[in-house]
């Protein structure tokens, strides 16, 4: 390789990033799954991981959707803290066999979130992995979802996960098209992408897609891994899965939307793991270095 090309190549590593703004504004970066599937440790509880977040820097968090009268306090505690909730997630199941698939309090829990910048994510069980016989049912579900989420402003996005009904993202992108509602798009759950479709090339999905693409996740990932912990989801330092190209296509494609860290099953302290990977994630997206807000004084 010429001296030249390896200089060319030096300098596009180097680069700012561009964002959909224009500029080199950073997308908004939350985390969540914090603690969650570390066996033998318990979940510290939120409001901890709030204070925790707003310390290091973090934007906000993802929760699953309450359906009771948790989700208001829940709420409260990121207001008070600065935060958001850019992704609450629920479960729907496809499987008339097994239970209804909609609750009626899923819908309720969404109307109160007018007004907030938050994606409503939708794992779809109950039945094998693109299974003919969920498509029906899932159509009506989505639509459903999607009209109650236009009363609210918010937006719902199927959440690409292994063994559900949705694991595989092209036959996801299928759904959204069958399912034809402004309100209704896709994740990009990067684990989840290795570890069903990780032999495929990302880039011309989400190129193609890009106006269904409501909700991206990322992590520190060793492509080709088969395990979740210390393979598939790792802090952003670890791995060999190139997330600075990741977010080079998001900026090219003009995704708007916030950024989340997924942090199922990651060991070791929070705080510790967390500020590695805010510390990445500042170098990616190359924003100015700030002090933690414990360190303000906040």
């Amino acid at each position: 390789m010429s001296t030249r090309i390896i200089l060319a190549a030096t300098l596009l590593a180097l680069a700012p990033l561009s964002f959909a703004d224009g500029a080199k504004t950073p997308p908004k970066f939350y985390a969540y799954c914090v603690e969650a599937g570390v066996p033998g440790l318990k979940a510290r509880p939120l409001v901890e991981q709030v204070k925790l977040l707003h310390e290091l820097g973090f934007d906000g968090t993802g929760l699953p959707l309450p359906l009771g009268d948790d989700l208001e306090a829940n709420l409260k505690l990121l207001d008070d803290a600065g935060l958001q909730a850019f992704m609450f997630w629920i479960n729907v199941n496809l499987n008339p066999a097994k239970a209804s698939s909609l609750d009626p309090r899923q819908m309720a829990a969404i109307r109160k979130l007018k007004g907030r910048p938050a994606t409503v994510c939708v794992l779809l069980g109950g039945l094998k992995p693109a299974d003919p016989k969920g498509m029906d049912p899932a159509v009506k579900v989505l639509r459903e979802l999607g009209d109650v989420a236009a009363e609210a402003g918010v937006r719902i996005s199927i959440y690409n996960h292994v063994n559900n009904w949705t694991e595989s993202l092209p036959f996801i992108i299928e759904v959204v098209k069958k399912v034809g509602h402004p309100q209704v798009g896709f994740n990009f759950n990067l684990c989840h992408w290795l570890k069903v479709d990780g032999d495929k090339d990302y880039a011309p999905l989400l190129r193609e897609h890009a106006a269904k693409l409501f909700c991206v996740t990322i992590n520190g990932a060793e492509t080709g891994a088969k395990t979740w912990t210390n393979g598939l989801i790792q802090p952003l330092d670890k791995g060999d899965f190139d997330n600075r190209k990741l977010l080079a296509t998001l900026g090219e494609i003009g995704y708007r939307g916030p950024v989340g860290l997924m942090c199922y099953g990651v060991p070791g302290d929070p705080r510790e793991h967390l500020t590695r990977s805010m510390t990445v994630w500042r170098k990616l997206t190359e924003s100015a270095p700030k002090t933690s807000r414990r360190s303000r004084g906040e």
